[in-house]
């Protein structure tokens, strides 16, 4: 039997017990549809549990049935009777879920030892989200709004073998288990491991291996088709959090893994990286990465979320820490901002780097402001990538273009204003969208309105640009001259897509 400690806080010698214990979950509704109508999320589906909800949420939970008690104990984190906590995990005893370091017994009371979270299928298991005693280094932190964008976007072609860098509770590695062979989750963090280990028994998922080392060092010798990495990407003076603080000076731990990782990708393969970066005074947020990623043998895909100026990018974070009073937080605000200056930047930029391991050709570079109201996912991230392989394959040739049968993506929509004309309504603009966000800002001619209401995957596109030219009273050579660079653009974001290629998912 394993002896519990701070680097080992959660047993994994004993299986049999950590697979009845998520048959107890299971049988409660301990899972995330029940749990969000239980504490009434809402219909944005957004739960939060910090101190100030715990009055509502305490309420919610009022009737002390099974899941009432569970909930209360794991994700309010107060204390239950033990009366009750052993009703609700019978036939269990309490002592076996104290043996696994879930709970700790306190006479009549029991006190959770760990938070569990549970997101799509999986149950997590990580460090309370309000220790009493305050977050430690080796602090393993759940899932997160960052731990739910990451997994939104990430591409999940069938892998062989997949890498969580910095794998933390374990979230990314175990999510990539149902389309990977093999998963590898990395951490500095001891701690971190062992939790993480403990949740694939929690989840019955045996084809992941964790392993303690920093970044590459524990997978030197091995390639992988998938890399993904959420890393302690904070640009802070700061080193008290290991899952928040690299130790390493301003943006470096980020550079460090976009610039090792593609040694470690398999042709074709993937690496994604959410990443904080500097921004010199007087430069572009494009102009720092395009360091990291020449040379590289990878294609690239940018998406650029956000840019904070020093001032505002340190009063966010320091929002999220545990500073109590006015005097310790303006301390530590000056304390960044002295560190940004020694640095000699004013900005700070954030946004997710996918490269693809391509080293048979040119590589190419693609830039995207992430200004939509529907976030970019993986699927869509995809598409881009297969996009650009079949604009590189037409090459500039408007022959092979015109060639092309193409058809709408089932989901575009398109938005358009008309203006008044001696002949009727004529389209003044329209604007493509795929679901309800905004995609292509391009403007959209009466021409070109026409063109994309013929693209149905029945004929070439040389056909319908002519049938349109006709619409539009407009010659062939009028018409084509506007319309090939924006059909490319269309093809490039997703919006059309020949039947005749391989179909990609939005």
């Amino acid at each position: 039997m394993s002896r519990l400690s701070n680097e080992a806080p959660l047993a994994v010698d004993q299986p049999d017990l950590v697979h009845r214990v998520r048959e107890v979950l299971d049988r409660a509704g301990f899972d995330e549809k029940h749990i969000y109508e239980r504490f009434g999320a809402g219909e944005q589906g957004q739960l939060t549990l910090g101190p100030l909800d715990r009055p509502r949420l305490l309420w919610r939970t009022r009737d002390n049935d099974q899941l009432s008690t569970l909930l209360r104990l794991f994700l309010v984190e107060v204390p239950v009777e033990l009366d009750d906590f052993r009703q609700a995990i019978a036939p269990m005893d309490p002592a076996d879920w104290t043996t696994l370091g879930l709970v700790i017994l306190d006479g009549t009371t029991v006190r959770d030892a760990v938070t569990l979270r549970a997101s799509g299928k999986l149950v997590i298991a990580h460090d309370c989200s309000m220790p009493a005693k305050g977050k430690r280094y080796d602090y393993v932190l759940g899932v997160t709004g960052s731990t739910l964008t990451m997994a939104g976007l990430t591409v999940r072609p069938p892998s062989q073998r997949t890498l969580d860098l910095g794998t933390g509770s374990g979230f990314h590695a175990l999510t990539a288990s149902t389309h990977s062979e093999q998963v590898v989750g990395t951490d500095r963090n001891s701690r971190a491991i062992a939790i993480a280990r403990f949740n694939a028994l929690l989840n019955g998922i045996t084809n992941v291996e964790f392993v303690t080392g920093d970044l590459f060092e524990p997978v030197s010798d091995l390639q992988f088709d998938l890399i993904v990495s959420n890393p302690p990407f904070v640009i802070s003076p700061e080193n008290q959090l290991q899952y928040r603080d690299s130790g390493y000076r301003g943006d470096e731990i980020c550079e460090r893994i976009v610039r090792a990782g593609p040694e470690h990708l398999a042709e074709g393969g993937y690496m994604q990286v959410l990443c904080n970066w500097v921004r010199d005074p007087g430069e572009s947020w494009r102009e720092r990465l395009l360091g990291w990623i020449d040379g590289s043998g990878c294609d690239a895909q940018i998406i650029h979320n956000s840019t904070n100026t020093i001032d505002v990018y340190a009063n966010q974070w320091l929002r999220q820490t545990e500073l109590s009073t006015e005097d310790r937080f303006a301390e530590a605000f000056h304390r960044w901002i002295a560190y940004y200056e020694q640095l000699g930047i004013d900005a700070i930029d954030t946004g997710l780097i996918t490269l693809r391991r391509r080293s048979a050709s040119t590589n190419w570079v693609r830039f995207e402001t992430d200004r939509r109201r529907n976030h970019p996912n993986g699927v869509g991230i995809l598409a881009t990538f297969a996009a650009r392989d079949l604009l590189d394959r037409i090459g500039d040739n408007p022959q092979d273009l015109l060639a092309l049968k193409l058809r709408c993506k089932p989901e575009l929509r398109v938005l358009q204003r008309l203006e008044p004309s001696d002949s009727g309504w004529l389209v003044e603009n329209a604007q493509c969208m795929l679901g309800k966000g905004l995609e292509f800002e391009g403007r959209l001619d009466q021409a070109m309105f026409h063109v994309l209401t013929l693209c149905r995957g029945q004929q070439p596109l040389s056909a319908v640009l002519a049938q349109a030219a006709a619409r539009t009273g407009q010659s062939l050579n009028q018409i084509s001259t506007g319309c090939l660079a924006t059909m490319r653009s269309l093809i490039e974001q997703g919006f059309l897509w020949p039947v005749d290629e391989e179909p990609v998912a939005r």
